[in-house]
């Protein structure tokens, strides 16, 4: 997809998305008996958000072919930045490859705290700030309950707030709170890490950003030459999640595949390269274990089949 594309169809889009994003509310409420909790939210993004995105985005752009996978995953790595408590890497990641018509791709990146509010404005608690910390400053870090990872150094720049990594505040009654303050605005919405968190923008509409390259951050093709930390970080956070089965009991889904495919065509390209990398890791390390990792949705878009060529 190109920028111009979207424009053309950004308000149908948003739109489209923000029904999406609402059904998943709804439906994890119910399967939750009225108490869902932040997992739960995560959990009905990376398995029934995805197939309605990627309905989406076929009717949308006929013209393109897509690809979207979720991953649900808990007990997420977390990293040792020399405070009380090791923060969590975040809930949930996007990843975006676009190809061009010869097949170059180019990756978005996306990472996410969830937090539940029923208000725009949330102030982050004393016992979260070590989180924010990492948001806000990325201090140099070391892998905590990221498997084989553990004991890794990872030094991500700049040492400030980056577009690759924000707050998904959650409404839990959208109904009738809404984040902008009038019933039935919409269910959840994308704040900057701050002591203050201040919505921003509706997720439905950041996605969009995200499809644009306008929100997220780009990383390097190639994790084994990529010399840029927050690339390594992002291809290990979707080798975890790609080795993962999931449970989560509350929501009431005591087992299901770790992850949802959608596609219009038989993929051949970054999915498969990513699952080759993890065969490779596995053959050569004890890369994947019994730690659990961070929630992905990943999509692929191209111009035509040959785009998913590899």
């Amino acid at each position: 997809m190109n920028t111009n594309e979207i424009n053309k169809n950004k308000y149908i889009l948003e739109d489209l998305i923000e029904a999406a994003l609402l059904d998943s509310v709804e439906w994890i409420t119910a399967q939750c008996g009225g108490k869902p909790q932040e997992p739960d939210y995560v959990a009905a993004l990376s398995t029934r958000f995805t197939e309605r995105l990627f309905n989406v985005l076929r009717a949308i752009f006929p013209g393109n072919v897509f690809s979207v996978t979720g991953v649900f995953c808990h007990q997420k790595p977390t990293v040792d930045i020399s405070t009380a408590k090791n923060p969590e890497l975040g809930d949930l990641l996007l990843v975006y490859v676009d190809r061009d018509s010869n097949g170059e791709k180019v990756i978005n990146s996306l990472l996410l705290q969830a937090k539940i509010s029923n208000s725009s404005v949330m102030k982050v608690s004393n016992t979260d700030l070590h989180q924010l910390k990492l948001y806000k400053e990325w201090p140099k870090f070391t892998y905590h309950r990221a498997d084989a990872l553990n004991g890794e150094q990872r030094d991500i720049q700049p040492k400030t707030i980056n577009d690759g990594a924000q707050y998904l505040l959650i409404d839990n009654n959208p109904h009738t709170n809404g984040l902008l303050g009038g019933a039935g605005t919409f269910p959840m919405g994308c704040a900057i890490p701050d002591r203050i968190l201040k919505l921003d923008e509706s997720f439905a509409c950041e996605i969009v950003r995200f499809l644009k390259f306008k929100a997220g951050r780009v990383i390097d093709n190639d994790y084994h030459t990529t010399k840029d930390d927050w690339s390594r970080m992002i291809w290990e956070l979707l080798f975890i999640a790609a080795d993962k089965f999931s449970k989560r009991k509350n929501a009431h889904l005591s087992s299901f595949p770790r992850e949802k495919e959608f596609v219009n065509l038989s993929t051949e390209g970054f999915r498969e390269s990513l699952i080759e990398n993890v065969e490779f890791l596995q053959a050569n390390s004890n890369y994947l274990e019994e730690n659990g990792g961070v929630s992905v949705i990943l999509i692929e878009s191209g111009n035509e089949q040959r785009n998913f060529e590899s």
